[in-house]
């Protein structure tokens, strides 16, 4: 693999997960309201838990009304770019492969205990040639390769 290979990819849509801690967060405002909070620091914490369901339900709302956005995805000799961001080879620990039908692929640094969101993508079209081009230059690499699930970072 001499040269660039690129791609059309989005952000994985994951709806259900979203739906799933939607309702979560609604549940936990709900219960934070109907709490007592006699005292200020009851009444602190209720304040933080409402801001950070409030937080976490607004980031996840967004990033499922722009999972459409299309972007660039190359396979460059010694590095895969992710739209702007650049992972070299050497920085990557794993490779994984969620799902059949419309697969889910995250790369893992090596000094990420999580996937970050970022480095979590679909192919837009030609799903089965990027996943083969993703494998050989993870082949290339010595870049193991997982079809499984994976635990990613909000």
């Amino acid at each position: 693999m001499e040269t660039m290979i690129g791609y059309k990819g989005k952000r994985p849509a994951e709806i259900m997960a979203t739906i799933g801690t939607s309702i979560l967060m609604l549940c936990w405002i709900w219960f934070m309201l109907q709490a007592n909070k006699s005292t200020l620091l009851e009444l602190i914490m209720a304040f933080l838990v409402i801001g950070v369901a409030v937080t976490i339900m607004g980031i996840l709302i967004y990033r499922l009304l722009t999972c459409r956005r299309v972007f660039v995805i190359e396979i460059k000799p010694e590095a895969l770019q992710i739209k702007n961001i650049e992972i070299q080879a050497g920085k990557v620990k794993k490779i994984f492969i969620k799902g059949y039908f419309k697969p889910v692929i995250a790369v893992k640094p090596k000094a990420n205990l999580l996937v970050p969101y970022k480095y979590c993508f679909c192919f837009s079209a030609k799903e089965d040639q990027g996943i083969k081009d993703l494998k050989e230059w993870a082949d290339q690499h010595q870049i193991e390769v997982l079809h499984k699930r994976f635990t990613r970072w909000l």
